[in-house]
């Protein structure tokens, strides 16, 4: 992440949010582990009355604390993502229980990309259909500080494949990628038993790759689930439609601006000023306006949403560049190897032959 984006993240850091279920989550970890949970509630300068209000939110100083709490607090010889996900139930938080009664799988996984923004903020999730997979980004916009970013990251990974388990073919491996039918790529490095990590989770995992990303091989994502219930999915759907919409009309609009734009290019679509205007229902002056006093302005973003789908791409796919330019809005390959590389300091082909050899390897 570079150092202008940093700087943007700690700037809107009042916008991050956090759902009450992450000190329950805490709690229960300490729990089992022995430690002190009163120091939990000190720490985090919070009463334990507050579990009591299933609508409670944690500030980000609060979250933070939680988060080096786990740490402290987890064992050497295992890893950290399964001991956490230990003290995880799929129906710790309303967003698990809608997953849960989707009909399908791939409901299911449009139920967590659409409400991501309730669980875990500093993180975004997009999609992309590449061949006959299914792409997800684990995008992280504050720093958390190292370990907690990739604690956090693993999290995100393990919590989708919890859900796989509840299908009927879970048990079954689908294209050599792990029982669940799923794959991910951290960018970091880990010391840690990879294998049990598959295992247990059920998901091939690699390490020091290119970014973080979920791999979602398509056909499993027809599996129906076993604890699907459509009365009860349509009214925890509507519950969380609500509080999402609240979420979002609090957060910084550059916030709001970066999500519709990753929305909009991953269905295909090229952003303009005029219609993120009208998404945010704002006149185009007053969105310019606004994005400037925070900071931001809108072609940095959309320069920025494009690169990074034009990574994802060129890693994923073998989609020829003139494609991808296209894809992307270029009205030529050189245009579009020349912006990629101001970003990323390599040209598209650099990068996607440097991923060939990695393969390999």
């Amino acid at each position: 992440m570079d150092a202008r984006r940093m700087v943007m993240s700690s700037s809107m850091s009042r916008d991050y949010t956090f759902p009450i279920q992450w000190l329950e989550l805490t709690e229960s970890l300490v729990r089992a582990k022995q430690g002190d949970i009163a120091q939990i509630y000190s720490r985090c300068h919070v009463s334990p009355e507050i579990l009591q209000h299933a609508d409670a939110l944690l500030n980000l100083n609060q979250f933070s604390e939680l988060i080096q709490i786990i740490q402290e607090h987890l064992s050497v010889g295992e890893p950290r993502v399964i001991q956490i996900l230990r003290h995880v139930p799929v129906t710790v938080h309303v967003m698990g229980m809608a997953a849960m009664t989707a009909d399908t799988l791939g409901e299911a996984v449009d139920v967590g990309l659409r409400y991501f923004p309730l669980i875990l903020s500093g993180f975004e999730l997009h999609r992309e259909n590449i061949g006959d997979k299914t792409h997800i980004q684990i995008r992280r916009y504050h720093d958390f500080g190292s370990p907690h970013n990739e604690i956090l990251t693993e999290l995100i990974a393990g919590s989708y494949s919890k859900i796989a388990f509840f299908t009927r073919g879970s048990w079954l491996s689908e294209s050599g990628i792990g029982r669940t039918g799923m794959e991910v790529h951290f960018a970091h490095s880990s010391t840690e038993d990879i294998e049990t990590f598959r295992s247990v989770l059920g998901i091939s995992a690699q390490f020091g790759c290119a970014e973080n990303q979920l791999i979602i091989t398509r056909g499993i994502l027809d599996q129906p689930l076993l604890t699907r219930n459509r009365t009860s999915h349509l009214t925890l759907d509507a519950m969380l439609a609500q509080r999402l919409k609240y979420a979002l009309q609090q957060q910084s609009v550059t916030l709001q601006v970066r999500r519709l734009i990753s929305e909009l290019l991953s269905q295909g679509k090229l952003p303009d000023a005029v219609e993120i205007a009208r998404l945010v229902t704002m006149s185009t002056r007053t969105l310019s306006r606004r994005l400037n006093a925070e900071g931001s302005n809108l072609n940095a973003l959309i320069k920025e949403a494009r690169i990074e789908l034009a990574e994802l791409l060129l890693i994923s796919s073998n989609l020829p560049l003139s494609k991808i330019a296209q894809k992307l809005g270029y009205s030529e390959t050189s245009v579009f190897s020349r912006a990629f590389k101001r970003v990323k300091g390599k040209a598209p082909s650099e990068l996607r032959g440097h991923h060939v050899e990695s393969s390999e390897h």
